[in-house]
């Protein structure tokens, strides 16, 4: 039988993974993804944090009648609930079947989102080698194989359907690029940003016929979305806690802090994104045609980076145009063992954040958190008093409780905004308009500069 021939130079193992790249592509990305969360769940079995079992438990709470927004307080757009309620109901109401579920659903987003990243990468440069730096540059973000064991987010899931409406536009497919951004935007609101630059993308490809579709795709599924709460009555509950809740619960927070949050967060890894910005001016220099909205998108995503970061997993939809920039730095290395050698510092970074976060002893990291406090981490302003002894989140769900209350998830920004409006922690429903005017006045007076 004839043995397997492994490759013995740089140059044949860059022919090898340019002839094999998608399969190293996924199978790397499906082989950290899994190990990280198994990993994790047997070291913390049964573990969910406090935003996934509220997703999780709304879920649930929904097969047992409960209305979101209105049963229960989120600030999260719904379609997360279309996600949670679907694997609710195939759990059979076992909350244990429920979450190990999720965590299936968190781990097979990532890997597809990881996966388009690349072969969006491809469809662009054409190089294998480059295809699986740019879907490896993501994991600069550790938490997206770190913590899925967690429980679902929204942002999970944004980040698969954001890459392929990004790829969609690019294969000139409008009607479903627009489809995919809007559910992007569906799970998290940092996705409509990305559903305007697909409408532009088709336009600038397709004139007003990319365009028209484009927006058909995007109006049918915001339609078919808020389609419920419209014939139920709820769609006020859905504008107070979407729409209204982050303006009033932006946080204030320091420039210098801020501007360490990205170093705090990644490690090393972060100069993947410097890098990144230099790949969009090979790109654009190269082909400005091609590259217009790496460079449009990569700026913008930057920039909300910096203003809404919470915490790695924000800069999910901003690390695919930096993954993008990685990838043309690479295809336009002038020799195959050049790109090999810039595929194994891409993996290094990778390594090199997986030890910043979760290393058992890192001194810089924790003095730079030092640093931040002195200067002033996020402050939310005048906070809703939390009840005393109110359960826990986990206590909650995994005794699948029906809170006197629909507030229980409680974090700040719900807090921010019931003082910001006047209301209190302890009503039985949520969703009430705030304010003396009615809503479509109110909004219009907003809206409008006279």
């Amino acid at each position: 039988m004839q043995g397997v021939t492994l490759p013995r130079s740089r140059r044949e193992l860059h022919d090898w993974i340019e002839t094999h790249w998608f399969l190293v592509l996924l199978g790397g990305a499906l082989a950290l993804v899994a190990t990280g969360t198994i990993y994790r769940f047997l070291d913390h079995p049964w573990y969910i944090s406090d935003d996934s079992a509220l997703f999780q438990h709304g879920g649930w709470y929904i097969t047992q009648g409960a209305t979101p927004y209105v049963d229960f307080w989120d600030l999260k757009p719904p379609l997360i609930y279309a996600v949670t309620t679907t694997l609710a109901l195939l759990s059979g109401g076992n909350m244990a079947a429920l979450h190990v579920l999720s965590v299936v659903v968190a781990v097979a987003a990532i890997v597809a989102g990881v996966t388009l990243v690349g072969v969006l990468n491809y469809r662009l440069t054409g190089n294998g080698v480059a295809s699986v730096a740019a879907g490896w540059t993501m994991f600069v973000v550790t938490t997206l194989y770190t913590y899925p064991w967690a429980g679902i987010r929204p942002k999970y899931l944004a980040f698969p359907f954001g890459v392929a409406a990004l790829l969609l536009a690019v294969d000139d497919r409008p009607l479903p690029s627009g489809a995919a951004a809007a559910v992007t935007a569906g799970f998290w609101h940092l996705g409509a940003p990305l559903a305007l630059l697909v409408v532009a993308m088709n336009y600038v490809d397709g004139d007003r016929v990319g365009l028209e579709r484009s927006l058909a795709g995007g109006l049918t599924v915001t339609a078919v979305v808020l389609a419920p709460f419209v014939l139920t009555g709820n769609l006020t509950p859905l504008f107070v806690e979407v729409v209204l809740t982050p303006l009033y619960g932006a946080g204030e927070y320091s420039l210098v802090s801020r501007l360490l949050e990205p170093i705090y967060e990644l490690g090393w890894g972060v100069v993947l994104f410097p890098a990144g910005v230099y790949g969009w001016y090979l790109g654009a220099k190269g082909d400005w045609s091609q590259y217009w909205w790496v460079v449009v998108g990569g700026v913008a995503y930057q920039l909300l980076f910096f203003v809404e970061m919470a915490g790695a997993i924000d800069a999910v939809l901003a690390a695919p145009f930096a993954a993008l920039g990685v990838g043309a730095v690479v295809a336009e290395a002038p020799t195959p063992a050049r790109r090999t050698l810039l595929l194994g510092l891409v993996l290094v970074l990778v390594a090199s954040s997986l030890h910043w976060n979760e290393g058992g002893t890192t001194p810089v990291r924790d003095e730079i958190r030092e640093i931040q406090e002195s200067w002033g981490t996020v402050e939310y302003g005048p906070l809703a008093e939390r009840p005393p002894e109110f359960p826990s989140m986990e206590t909650i769900y995994w005794e699948q409780r029906r809170p006197a209350t629909c507030h229980y998830r409680m974090d700040k920004k719900q807090r921010a905004f019931v003082h910001a409006t006047g209301g209190t922690l302890h009503e039985p429903t949520c969703g009430a308009w705030p304010f003396e005017q009615p809503p479509l006045p109110w909004v219009v007076d907003k809206v409008t500069p006279w």
